[in-house]
């Protein structure tokens, strides 16, 4: 017997299937119009907690109008079955341009935000909380453009209840059951932010329990973000709903002060431009370019991803990685409407781009390893093209060391198997600082997945810089040489650091408590190898200080703070040679 189909719609396309039931792309007889239907299973119609939730999923969506929202058309119910009909959006979700691109730039990320924060403000002045927003549920247009789908198990804003969403995104209150609000939307929104522009989620456990924990006690990892946006990203996943932006709308406001402040007033056209390109590709080898470059969709939608297919697929080959049609194909079936296509192309390169200087390059590359009772799964920086092959062989041992450090860290402090049997997992995701021919930095934010290290233990950061005209290092102690030997020396360049952190380490926190030490500058401090409780990185413009705050007397909560201190504020505090290296 076949499944029962609303009269009036011809079936084009399976889109996925989930547990509710099953998307497709259909064709409206007697305009030609698109749509996408949503159609409960029949064995959930005699349900009612099932058919409730269906009929509430409609409901919400026809009291939310925003452009930022896909549309509701109409809702049916019979006895042969229940069906949500919507607007069929031109569009791709951000997880399969996540997975195509590894790593967004900040200003394509901001956009994204931005475009998701306008359709949960929508849906928040109706007084309804998402509760599931994720990369599966946003669509990204050929114009830059994102819009909001799959309201299923939304809620009015101030319910209580069991915890309900995708454990990546939680925000704390989510996990514990209690009463959700906008600012519970705003902790999501603000982790798929993160991972946007770094490439990996804030917190990452294949243990739900361990997951749990992470999100309402583990510092929040800004650090690992580009420096302009790490002020959103505290204030985004603040632990406690009340710290957070009260509202998506006051949170697009913080959004585009610091947007305007760090990348110029042209920021959402930049963004949205390269998120376009990424977009198009995408589009323009699915099924749904054909419709939109015909008058299946609106004409500005099908002009774009006509272009698409003409320009940036032609250029790219058109070819879709099988990972981003996997992701695609899971947010079909999580969301309403998802259109990609099935190609299995060759992958695109992932990750962060390589950085070239004529010669020289650096690329990121990828490493794992299974040690059968954790395994290991982490970014490094290589360098090739070095004039000097022994310059080069040292530079890439010293820029390795991160990962054997903290692989044997993982070692040495596990004890066996996570509790219910669960495999540890150690990880490490890289940030290139600064490279040219003279010298480069790099940041590693390091991690272990496992309820058996403590804060400290589980995850941790390490700043390497290597001379590129020596292939030594060039950190803290060989910048700062006076300073890691003597008392005074180190107090004058701790005065230059606390003016950039307010007087103290620790936001929010009165006055310094301890002073800075040589020690600090040189001995081992945190876990993970050893790192010192202040280690530097250098950028273009300046020095990057990453402080552990509770090395000076402040509470483990302070956690790791960052300041960029630029170099004439420094450089008289410098060796020669670190100044003919660093500063231009």
């Amino acid at each position: 017997m076949s499944e029962w189909s609303l009269p009036g719609f011809t079936e084009t396309a399976l889109l996925g299937e989930g547990g509710f039931g099953r998307v497709v792309l259909a064709r409206r007889d007697v305009t030609g119009e698109y749509v996408a239907i949503k159609y409960l299973y029949p064995r959930h119609l005699a349900d009612p907690a099932k058919l409730a939730e269906f009929r509430a999923e409609a409901q919400v969506l026809s009291r939310v109008s925003s452009p930022h929202v896909a549309r509701l058309y109409q809702f049916d119910e019979t006895g042969q079955g229940a069906a949500i009909v919507m607007e069929a959006v031109a569009g791709v979700s951000l997880r399969a341009v996540l997975s195509a691109a590894g790593v967004l730039r900040p200003e394509s990320a901001l956009a994204v935000l931005k475009g998701s924060l306008l359709g949960l403000a929508a849906a928040h002045a109706e007084g309804i909380v998402h509760r599931d927003y994720k990369p599966p549920n946003v669509l990204v247009s050929p114009d830059g453009q994102s819009k909001l789908v799959d309201f299923g198990i939304a809620v009015l804003a101030g319910q209580a209840g069991a915890p309900v969403g995708t454990p990546a995104y939680m925000a704390p209150e989510q996990w514990s059951g209690l009463a959700v609000g906008p600012a519970t939307d705003v902790y999501a929104a603000t982790c798929v932010f993160f991972e946007c522009v770094t490439g990996r989620r804030p917190y990452e456990s294949t243990d739900t329990e361990w997951l749990r924990s992470l999100h309402q006690q583990a510092p929040v990892p800004s650090y690992a973000a580009p420096e302009a946006v790490r002020g959103l990203i505290s204030r985004g996943m603040a632990k406690d709903a009340r710290q957070r932006p009260a509202t998506a709308d006051l949170f697009v406001a913080e959004l585009e002060a610091a947007a305007r402040s760090a990348y110029g007033e042209d920021w959402e056209r930049c963004g949205k431009g390269s998120l376009a390109a990424r977009a198009g590709v995408l589009l323009a080898a699915s099924p749904l370019a054909m419709l939109a470059a015909s008058s299946a969709v609106t004409p500005a939608t099908g002009a774009a991803v006509a272009g698409a297919g003409k320009g940036i697929a032609a250029a790219a080959g058109a070819k879709i990685a099988t990972s981003v049609v996997a992701a695609a194909v899971v947010a079909a079936t999580a969301t309403v409407v998802v259109i990609i296509n099935q190609d299995t192309g060759t992958p695109p390169a992932t990750g962060q781009p390589s950085v070239e200087q004529v010669a020289l390059q650096a690329s990121v590359r990828e490493r794992e390893e299974d040690f059968g009772d954790f395994t290991f799964s982490g970014q490094y920086v290589r360098i090739s093209g070095h004039p000097d092959q022994e310059i080069q062989r040292r530079a890439n041992e010293l820029l390795m060391a991160p990962l054997d450090d903290w692989i044997e860290h993982a070692r040495s402090g596990l004890l066996g198997p996570d509790p219910g049997g669960g495999v540890p997992e150690a990880t490490t995701r890289v940030e290139i600082l600064r490279q040219d021919e003279r010298v480069i930095s790099v940041r590693y934010s390091r991690m272990i997945a496992s309820p058996q290290f403590g804060n400290r233990g589980g995850y941790g950061f390490r700043l390497v810089t290597v001379d590129l005209t020596t292939g030594g290092p060039l950190n803290a102690p060989e910048v700062f040489a006076d300073a890691a030997s003597d008392a005074a020396a180190a107090g004058l360049l701790e005065q230059r650091v606390l003016a950039h952190a307010g007087g103290s380490y620790c936001p929010g926190s009165p006055e310094q408590q301890a002073p800075m030490s040589p020690l600090f500058l040189t001995e081992p401090y945190t876990a993970g190898g050893g790192d010192p409780a202040v280690q530097t990185g250098f950028t273009a413009g300046g020095v990057e200080f990453l402080v552990y705050a509770p090395a000076f007397g402040h509470a483990m909560a302070c956690d790791f703070q960052s300041y960029l201190v630029p170099y004439r504020e420094v450089e008289a505090l410098m060796t020669r040679h670190a100044r003919e290296v660093l500063v231009k």
